[in-house]
């Protein structure tokens, strides 16, 4: 079935730059208007629910996430420019971290520092 989709690919005149433009469009797209968006959607519904809110954890994984450029074959391009036959030869886009939106995030407990001593003295009496 792979080899299907990559040999239909293959017979379009202008297939990659179809699918250079598809994949950059896909990218910003994710980058920077849905994964804000659900970022403030979620916070928001937070805030409605009275939770705690999550912006700088969220923002932080968020900020994680890259979207690195490579070549058809896999091999890493400028993170700055394109190349000059990027449409031509293909391109593909890898995301690295990618940010996986969580309902809440785990917070640490911090450790209390009550004397072990005073509890033994309880269990005791």
């Amino acid at each position: 079935m792979r080899i299907e989709i990559e040999e239909a690919w293959d017979s379009l005149l202008l297939a990659q730059v179809i699918r250079g433009s598809v994949l950059i469009t896909q990218s910003i797209l994710r980058k920077y208007i849905i994964l804000p968006s659900l970022i403030i959607v979620k916070n928001i519904s937070r805030m409605l629910l009275f939770q705690f809110l999550e912006w700088s954890e969220d923002l932080t994984d968020w900020n994680r996430e890259m979207h690195v450029k490579c070549t058809y074959n896999g091999v890493q391009l400028s993170e700055t420019e394109f190349p000059k036959t990027w449409l031509t030869d293909g391109i593909q886009i890898k995301i690295l971290f990618p940010f996986c939106l969580k309902p809440w995030h785990k917070f640490k407990l911090q450790p209390s520092h009550k004397d072990p001593m005073k509890k033994k003295e309880r269990s005791t009496e």
